[in-house]
């Protein structure tokens, strides 16, 4: 059976791919035998940024793709993957252009949604934010379209001097043009303990199927790899990796602390590389201390409401009654608590060197335990600005694009370059690129 195109891997970037590619009359094969296994967009929390967005637009906030980048860069200095990042940013509000005009998705501007590391407020997603309610919209759209064919059987790949051929156990299929869009290798503790050592053995959060098969297929076919130490943590983690706090808390004001009831970092240094730090504490714990006027910010976050429904947020009337719920000492929170409300009224500076605190923070006090985690990698395959998967001497190997999990990502080196959105980002943003490529 002929196709114009084969996506291996059925998460954001390949059904956001299998959309777009369809919508410009294209055949479509979209093969993921994991297709029934929550894939990392499932699990996420589904914000994605799209500055300049008509959406943004629309709600009054002033943002381009050019003040993304230049955020993108001042977090991740030196660490940024060229080759993709003003494609990327540029792409981002014509695929969500794309979504809610072409495909009437439910996609919103989300005012409410700060994050560290952003200077304007462009996250966009479902609302409330959701990454199991955005993947069930498109799992649903890419089912009713006749141009794609969905299909759950594992597939043998073979590149042949004119096209690929994917056979399964049902049919063969025959594609000009193949698009990697499995995921990472997060899954995959011996690429985990290769590429990245200081994360091996740690929690792993994200999806079982980042196990790095899609990227070891590109990786055979002598694709160049670019960042692989890369990857988002997440410092806001609960142990056991079912439910986390979310990322604004901290920009809201609130605070961690070990079980000595001592801050150990400055919190607003963002969620990925606030992870090796609360790894570094006794057991690998933090205790994340807030207060319900921050709580009453995170209605429109659904990771946190779901960290609330699991019974993870502790809730007291006094710092007294906080420390002896948690376990921490009194005295030494008591100190942290005062030394925090001097330092968001202006009173001295921070050693730890965190630049802002937004409010002092007053009982009743919210509090969770949490830890570091691994959500997903973001090293991979490096491609040009289209999603044209590159070899190591920057030729592109015919016919072979990359997008999402199994492609190099926005930014790289350890934790530090993850700039909150950069996955989703890179999904749709490369997404949209590699689709309008495809010939």
């Amino acid at each position: 059976m002929k196709t114009d195109v084969a996506i291996l891997g059925a998460g954001a970037a390949g059904m956001f791919v299998a959309l777009a590619a369809q919508a410009r009359g294209l055949s479509v094969v979209l093969i993921d035998p994991s297709a029934h296994t929550p894939n990392n967009l499932a699990i996420s929390g589904g914000l994605f940024p799209a500055a300049g967005s008509a959406l943004q637009r629309s709600s009054g906030t002033q943002d381009s793709p050019e003040a993304w980048l230049d955020d993108l860069r001042q977090f991740a200095p030196g660490m940024v993957n060229e080759n993709i990042a003003s494609s990327v940013a540029h792409a981002l509000p014509l695929a969500t252009a794309f979504l809610v005009n072409d495909c009437a998705a439910p996609v919103q501007f989300l005012p409410d949604v700060v994050a560290p590391g952003h200077r304007q407020l462009r996250f966009h997603c479902v609302a409330p934010a959701s990454g199991a309610a955005l993947h069930t919209w498109f799992r649903q759209a890419c089912m009713q379209q006749p141009r794609i064919r969905f299909v759950t059987d594992r597939a043998h790949v073979t590149r042949g001097a004119q096209d690929f051929q994917l056979t399964t156990a049902q049919d063969t299929y025959h594609a000009c043009q193949i698009v990697l869009a499995g995921g990472g290798f997060g899954a995959n503790p011996e690429m985990v303990a290769r590429f990245i050592p200081g994360m091996a053995g740690a929690l792993h959060n994200g999806s079982s199927t980042q196990d790095g098969s899609t990227m070891a297929l590109g990786m055979a076919w002598g694709a160049q790899l670019w960042g692989m130490d890369g990857y988002q943590g997440q410092g806001h983690t609960h142990p056991g990796g079912a439910t986390r706090l979310g990322m604004s808390i901290p920009p809201l004001g609130g605070i961690l602390v070990n079980r000595q009831g001592l801050r150990f970092v400055a919190e607003d240094i963002g969620p990925s590389a606030l992870a090796p730090q609360v790894l570094a504490q006794d057991n690998g714990l933090a205790l994340e201390v807030f207060d319900a006027a921050i709580e009453a910010q995170l209605g429109n976050h659904g990771a946190y409401q779901q960290a609330v429904q699991a019974g993870r947020v502790m809730t007291a009337d006094s710092v007294a009654s906080l420390a002896e719920e948690a376990g921490v000492d009194p005295a030494a929170l008591t100190r942290t608590l005062t030394q925090v409300s001097a330092l968001a009224q202006g009173q001295a500076n921070d050693p730890l060197g965190r630049r802002s605190f937004a409010r002092v923070l007053r009982p009743p006090f919210k509090a969770s335990w949490v830890t570091g985690a691994l959500s997903h990698t973001q090293g991979g395959l490096l491609t040009q600005a289209d999603g044209a998967v590159l070899d190591p001497q920057g030729n592109t190997i015919p016919g072979v694009f990359a997008a999402g999990g199994c492609a190099a990502g926005l930014s790289g080196r350890g934790a530090d370059g993850y700039l909150p959105g950069n996955g989703l980002a890179q999904a749709f943003g490369l997404g949209w690129r590699v689709a309008q490529a495809l010939g």
